[in-house]
């Protein structure tokens, strides 16, 4: 009787010591940084848990259960009732449901004798924003794969120069930079825009074709091999920041250039006014593109600008000249 009861306080005692290790392993020990990944995203931590989610998704039924569940309205859909749509047996749905409560995709609640099942909104939540980190990281790659590709055995240095007021140009010039490796800079005004002066004295001075004071106020392009050039558009044309931006220019004389433009709907006389203004100073340009505020809201804008922007103006091939004609209704295209 001793040794059972010496036996079972050790146990006991080996179970509490693990425990406290655990505990003091996740609540005070500093998290090491990571070493799996040459630039870490945090992918390397959800992705296992991602796996899970995608293997429970991987079924055709359950598939049909979660778009069943997030279509009903009702709230009262249990298992005769997802049998019955589904023509499967009572004990293949309950098995279904089990593997979806247990990567948390399903919840259920007792009313009585019986029991409902919904969408776990939380665990969508959570799997929608992981995947889009997914999504990010591997377009990500596959834009630098495209801009590999686009010039083999070349080093392009490319720089994305950009003026943003509410931060979506300035997300579109990320996207450019994270996908391409190009570098950035961002001008910004030396008395900033508020809500209201934005909208009464930048829209004027940009139907006037005012240059606003700027920082930095020059900007040295020698080092580069292509530029793009980027504006919100107010009032149909360039932001005053950007007219000061392309005479801010220094050494840019016969550099290739992309320009783009963000708006509502259509750019105006934006495009055009860039392309007259960077001419002058002696760049080429060979691609415009408008974003409109659709095109704004896709999580990889700044790549698919640039695959148009590649697509329109391949680097590796420059030669002078005039750019070439218009195609569609935004982008004008030219060989480099």
């Amino acid at each position: 009787m001793c040794c059972r009861f010496a036996l079972r306080n050790r146990h006991r005692d080996t179970i509490l010591r693990n425990l406290y290790k655990c505990i003091s392993k996740h609540l005070y020990m500093p998290e090491e940084p990571c070493s799996k990944c040459p630039e870490c995203t945090g992918l390397c931590k959800i992705v296992p848990s991602m796996a899970g989610t995608f293997k429970a998704l991987g079924d055709l039924n359950r598939l049909q259960i979660i778009y069943i569940l997030s279509t009903d309205t009702s709230g009262t859909l249990g298992v005769s009732e997802l049998a019955g749509r589904l023509s499967i047996s009572q004990p293949a749905v309950s098995q279904h449901l089990k593997t979806l409560k247990n990567e948390g995709l399903v919840e259920s609640r007792r009313n009585g004798f019986y029991v409902y099942y919904t969408v776990n909104r939380e665990r969508m939540v959570e799997f929608r924003d992981h995947f889009e980190l997914m999504y990010a990281s591997v377009m990500k790659q596959c834009s630098r794969e495209m801009v590999r590709k686009a010039a083999p055995g070349r080093n392009l240095r490319a720089c994305v120069i950009f003026y943003s007021y509410s931060g979506i140009t300035r997300k579109v010039a990320e996207g450019i930079c994270n996908a391409g490796g190009c570098d950035r800079i961002e001008v910004k005004t030396r008395t900033p825009y508020s809500a209201f002066t934005a909208y009464t004295t930048g829209v004027l001075r940009s139907r006037k074709g005012a240059f606003d004071k700027i920082e930095p106020d020059e900007i040295d392009v020698a080092g580069y091999d292509f530029l793009i050039i980027g504006t919100p558009v107010w009032a149909w044309r360039p932001a005053p920041a950007i007219n000061a931006t392309i005479q801010a220019l220094c050494n840019c004389d016969g550099k290739p250039a992309a320009i783009f433009t963000t708006c509502i709907n259509q750019p105006g006389e934006a495009l055009p006014l860039m392309r007259k203004a960077l001419e002058e100073k002696g760049v080429n340009v060979l691609a415009e593109i408008s974003l409109n505020q659709e095109d704004t809201k896709n999580p990889d804008a700044g790549g698919e600008l640039l695959k148009r922007i590649i697509a329109a103006a391949p680097p590796g091939e420059s030669r002078g000249g005039a750019a070439g004609e218009k195609t569609g209704n935004t982008t004008g295209e030219k060989r480099l």
